[in-house]
């Protein structure tokens, strides 16, 4: 049973029937700001965090920068309107481990929800497509070289991973054990200097080289 706190600044309440119908989510607890995000989220320590990326004050990056900071980080699905801008991208910069459309299937968040609780990462291509087409680091001479400094099986690993593909599904995909993909993964992100996986998946679509599904 994956536990779920819900920072949104407008109507929350409209959330809680389509997760708790699922059968396999509870809601714990609500917050309409940032700075409720993060007492809530020490309060209850939820799996999954569904973050509004329309909520003042601090707003949702710098929320979930210090939820990730936590001793126990929860993972962060990000909210966005049908009519998605930058902050998706900083949202996941900042370590969110995917995004979905406010108005969304019901299904659909719920089934997001399953794939972020369970380590995963859930990116829309379409939309990704669109903001990495006109994002200022894409196509940069440091991003560039970056990419030029990665070993063939890294830049697979990149590409991989900016599709969404999981560490069993590279594994699948690869004819490698889960234990060296996982190596390469992790050596990945160093040499990246990054942190979280979801990162390397933003930098993947800036330079793309996506292999989508």
């Amino acid at each position: 049973m994956s536990r779920v706190l819900i920072v949104e600044s407008h109507d929350r309440s409209s959330l809680h029937p389509v997760l708790e119908a699922s059968g396999d989510m509870v809601v714990v607890g609500e917050a309409a700001d940032a700075v409720q995000a993060v007492k809530a989220a020490k309060e209850y320590q939820p799996d999954v965090v569904i973050m509004n990326l329309s909520l003042p004050g601090q707003g949702a990056v710098e929320a979930t920068r210090q939820l990730l900071g936590l001793g126990f980080p929860p993972r962060v699905l990000a909210v966005t309107s049908s009519s998605p801008d930058g902050r998706v991208l900083d949202v996941l910069r900042a370590g969110a481990s995917g995004f979905v459309v406010h108005d969304c299937r019901p299904d659909e968040l719920a089934h997001a929800v399953r794939i972020v609780a369970a380590g995963g990462n859930v990116l829309d291509p379409k939309i990704m497509r669109t903001l990495t087409r006109g994002c200022p680091s894409a196509g940069s001479p440091d991003l560039l070289q970056m990419i030029g400094n990665l070993t063939d099986t890294e830049r697979q690993m990149l590409a991989l991973i900016g599709g969404g593909h999981t560490n069993q599904r590279i594994t699948d995909e690869c004819h490698l054990s889960i234990t060296t993909v996982k190596a390469h993964v992790s050596r990945l992100l160093r040499r990246l200097g990054l942190e979280y996986r979801i990162q390397a998946a933003v930098l993947a679509w800036e330079a793309g080289i996506v292999a989508e599904a």
